[in-house]
């Protein structure tokens, strides 16, 4: 367990590894659990099965959006109190929080299952498709209450100082769906359906686990049944810091639902399906990229709390050069070998192999940029600086996505498609540049006043 000592004196390299790299193999961990509904249905029922789940997949984002606003956005206002030393209002956060998950949770269910078939006809989803598509989805919001569980607490137990246990809870939850999917899909030949079962119980096992620790007597943020409350005031304070989060995955929604269209509309469901296997592939290396980003948190927003800036700016450099670095080396993995990742997924249609080829050529340049756009998001709602935050997320959507997709598929066609995320994702990139420039500037000048006498600070890089 990770104590404030250790939080303010801690060398950045030593505290960036022990919560960095469990949040990054938690959340690997945790998006394999889709990676291997793709791999079975892939493999057992085929092209059209892998389509349905890559246009029910928008929709749950719905869920994450809701865990990732409450969990992280509690998670944020607890590292930053804490470095405060104000552990009272810590323990308040997180007793307002876990019965808003629960009724965040009940409310999805309804959402899922009233609105799911109107939602894929939008989509322009049709027969064997449609029908698969939707018992995925159908399953999926029923189990709301435990996914948005295990979503929204494993960064509350990561900020309580115990990113080893989060991360174990995340990989037992992910070899019970291995198992359960292999069960269900492949032997008990239960298709799509199977497929969605074995997730909702492998993330219930998650979530009842992570709470499990939080109502133990060994967690620092220990819930209590009689401490539950809902105040406006702080489930407003959560909600707000959480916004970016919820921008993060709605405008990965916004994504995918318009290049879901899009494909329809310039493409066919041979190239949703290629975009399926596209999507999981790249999931791995967002998945590493928001594991730096959310695994700094709770360095950045401690020592942002506690006015070490130092720190803050030792950390965000390590942050910054390890997302350089992983972008570069997945580029240079699918350059290289492009075919051998699509087998992973397909090998037996030679057309859907072309096709995702095509895709991934133009798709992969945007892992050079994704990881700093995703790192200056989160960086600074760390320090709750919450119009920043969405100005990146919303910004890459509406001002740079949104606009490349209508231009460029009149003019490209289905490469016109292909292209508009890289591009959207450079341009935002230089952005991010100038954005965290100012910033770095900001550290070292509000450091070299605390070292006048005015702000503790640490040298402890």
């Amino acid at each position: 367990m990770t104590d404030e000592w250790e939080m303010r004196s801690a060398s950045i390299g030593k505290l960036f590894l022990k919560f960095v790299f469990p949040a990054t193999i938690g959340l690997i961990v945790a998006g394999i659990q889709g990676v291997i509904d793709g791999f079975f249905v892939g493999n057992a029922v085929g092209y059209q099965g892998l389509a349905g789940i890559t246009l029910a997949f928008p929709a749950l984002l719905v869920i994450v959006a809701a865990g990732h606003m409450i969990g992280i956005g509690t998670s944020i206002l607890i590292a930053l109190a804490l470095g405060r030393d104000d552990r009272q209002e810590a323990l308040k956060l997180v007793h307002n929080a876990f019965p808003l998950l629960l009724l965040a949770g009940i409310g999805l269910i309804a959402i899922g299952v009233c609105f799911s078939d109107s939602y894929l006809r939008l989509l322009g989803a049709s027969g064997q498709v449609f029908g698969m598509a939707n018992a995925y989805l159908r399953v999926l919001f029923s189990g709301s209450v435990f996914l948005i569980l295990s979503i929204a607490l494993d960064p509350l137990v990561r900020n309580d100082g115990r990113p080893g246990l989060a991360m174990i809870c995340l990989v037992a939850s992910v070899l019970v769906n291995l198992v359960l999917d292999y069960i269900f899909v492949m032997r008990m030949e239960m298709g799509i359906t199977g497929a969605a079962v074995a997730t909702v119980i492998a993330f219930s096992l998650s979530g009842i686990l992570l709470s499990l620790y939080l109502f133990s007597r060994w967690s620092g943020l220990r819930l209590k049944h009689r401490a539950f409350c809902l105040e406006p005031g702080t489930i407003f304070m959560i909600m707000k810091a959480g916004l970016p989060s919820f921008a993060m995955q709605f405008s990965t929604f916004f994504l995918l639902f318009t290049n879901n269209y899009m494909l329809l509309r310039y493409g066919s469901e041979l190239a949703v399906s290629g975009y399926g296997i596209i999507g999981y592939v790249f999931s791995t290396f967002s998945l590493i990229f928001e594991g730096i980003a959310v695994g700094t948190q709770p360095i950045i927003g401690f020592n942002s709390g506690a006015r070490y800036y130092s720190r803050v700016a030792g950390t965000l450099k390590m942050a910054f050069i390890s997302s350089l670095g992983i972008g570069a080396a997945g580029f240079l993995l699918l350059y290289i070998f492009p075919e051998q990742v699509i087998h992973i997924f397909n090998h037996d249609n030679p057309e859907l192999l072309e096709i995702t080829l095509n895709g991934m050529d133009i798709f992969m340049f945007a892992l050079l940029a994704q990881g700093t756009v995703m790192l200056g998001s989160v960086y600074f709602q760390s320090i709750n600086r919450v119009s920043s935050a969405l100005f990146i997320q919303l910004g890459k959507v509406f001002l740079f996505f949104l606009p490349l997709l209508l231009i460029l598929p009149p003019l490209l066609g289905l490469n016109g498609v292909w292209l508009a995320t890289p591009a959207a994702e450079f341009l935002m990139f230089l952005v991010v540049l100038g954005l965290l420039w100012k910033e770095f500037g900001f550290l070292k000048n509000e450091n070299t006043i605390s070292k006048g006498g005015y702000f503790p600070a640490s040298e402890t890089i």
